[in-house]
């Protein structure tokens, strides 16, 4: 491993920076914790049920075809290239008494939980089946933007201490993780017991999920506080500065395509699996458990990443996870489809990879914030994180957009007995195509350079900017 992979955190006797310029270096409580990782549960109750179970309900359930949720999937994301960034620069523009961030997550708690019941919920009338899944779908996408931008740049803001974000987004998605269990366990179950019929069973299990979520982060938007101002003189942000802060801030890029890699892989490996489980292994009675694989051993490295990156630095520990991800694709491909006990353990290695990244991942989002304010002048947390939402939905569109085209192109029929061609194509779905997106992420974040020893340079820079800018206003 060379040098620059494996910079390990900076030793705080060490450090260049004053207790002044450590003055937002905020230890947080636990108390603060959990309720931001409340939202995570909450917010993932509803997010990996839309990853594992929207494409299935839409094909077999819902009654439309592969290729027309193609297109709606690639319609919405064109929608989302335009609305995430202007998302991004909305919340940078509002200032609520409640608070820049938090706001957002209590005033539109209700109505996202609303859209996430409608996405589930079939209509009567076959004639507007298509029309509804669009409205829907799209209406779904706009508000989560609307929540998840703020919630995740909420990190930014209540410490700038990089460990302590660390720390923070790992209980984060160790919580959401958690969400991702309940939803693989218990959303086949609910939806199998309420109602008359599979579709009411899926709208009533989303029901339920969004009471949650709903809560989760209103919670959050109550408890959670909102610490790391901006420059006193920073004029009011503009909507033409969101293409500066993509522009100037390469280590954001490099998250970016990090953020659209991983998660393409994971939300694609997650929406396969009730193909695989049901026509491949033959073993819909399984689908639960199977479901849970995805999820579950990818708690348990969230527990040791805050550790990991203390020791071997955040760039080694996102590589570690990819390596880990990607031996998992390779035991889940070369497991016979009758051996399902080696699919499973090719499953949790993959789960347990992804696990490692996802700790770390979110904890690089908050370090180019600060990046981007240093290169351009101006601190836009939500236009940042807006990019790292617009990567999720850009994952989830590929992620659902290659497996219909596939399932398409290899005669793929709902509740029949499958082909040769088509168990094989559910396969590489499951395993190698997803994982040539990991691949991709190593190449490109091999490149990350903003390390800890970097990102100190930067707070003191901004530090003194931020006492001088206070100076000249005192003056005045």
């Amino acid at each position: 491993m060379n040098a620059s992979i494996a910079e390990k955190s900076i030793d705080p006797s060490d450090s260049i920076l004053s207790d002044d310029d450590r003055r937002y270096y905020v230890k947080l409580s636990l108390g603060e914790k959990a309720a931001y990782g409340f939202w995570g549960f909450g917010s993932d109750l509803v997010f990996q049920t839309v990853t594992i179970f929207l494409t299935f309900f839409y094909t077999d359930i819902f009654g439309i075809t592969p290729a027309q949720v193609t297109v709606l999937f690639l319609v919405a994301r064109i929608w989302d290239s335009v609305i995430d960034p202007l998302v991004g620069a909305i919340v940078e523009k509002c200032h609520f008494k409640m608070g820049k961030y938090k706001s957002w997550m209590v005033y539109l708690s209700i109505p996202y939980a609303i859209t996430t019941i409608l996405c589930f919920t079939t209509p009567d009338s076959a004639a507007i089946k298509v029309a509804f899944a669009w409205v829907t779908y799209i209406i779904f996408g706009t508000v989560f933007s609307f929540m998840i931008i703020p919630s995740t740049s909420l990190s930014s803001s209540m410490t700038q201490d990089p460990v302590e974000r660390t720390v923070l987004n790992s209980f984060r998605m160790f919580c959401s993780q958690l969400g991702g269990v309940g939803a693989a366990i218990f959303v086949p179950y609910l939806a199998a017991h309420l109602g008359s019929t599979p579709a009411q069973g899926y709208q009533y299990a989303m029901i339920i999920l969004a009471v949650v979520m709903a809560a989760s982060f209103i919670t959050t938007g109550l408890f959670c506080k909102e610490r790391v101002p901006e420059t006193v003189t920073a004029e009011p942000f503009k909507f033409r500065e969101i293409f500066s802060q993509f522009y100037y801030n390469k280590p954001l890029i490099r998250v970016f395509f990090l953020f659209f890699c991983v998660y393409t892989f994971n939300i694609m490996v997650s929406s396969v699996g009730t193909y695989y489980i049901t026509y491949n292994a033959q073993r819909p009675d399984m689908m639960s458990f199977f479901s849970m694989l995805q999820v579950l051993p990818s708690v348990i490295p969230l527990l040791f990443v805050p550790a990991m990156v203390r020791k071997m630095g955040k760039k080694a520990v996102v590589m570690l996870g990819c390596v880990i991800s990607l031996v998992g694709c390779v035991v889940f491909f070369l497991s016979p489809d009758n051996a399902l006990t080696a699919a499973c353990i090719g499953k949790s290695i993959l789960s347990f990879g992804y696990g490692i990244e996802l700790g770390i991942m979110w904890s690089l989002l908050p370090d180019t914030v600060e990046y981007g304010e240093y290169v351009t002048g101006k601190r836009a947390g939500a236009v940042v994180f807006s990019l790292g939402s617009f990567a999720i939905k850009i994952g989830l569109t590929v992620a659902g957009v290659i497996p219909t085209i596939v399932l398409d192109a290899v005669g793929y029929v709902p509740n029949a007995v499958q082909s040769a061609q088509t168990l094989m194509a559910i396969k590489l779905l499951n395993s190698l195509i997803p994982a040539a997106f990991l691949v991709i992420a190593v190449l490109v974040f091999a490149g990350y350079t903003l390390t800890d020893k970097r990102f100190e340079e930067i707070v003191k820079v901004l530090a003194d900017r931020r006492r001088q800018s206070e100076t000249n206003v005192s003056n005045r």
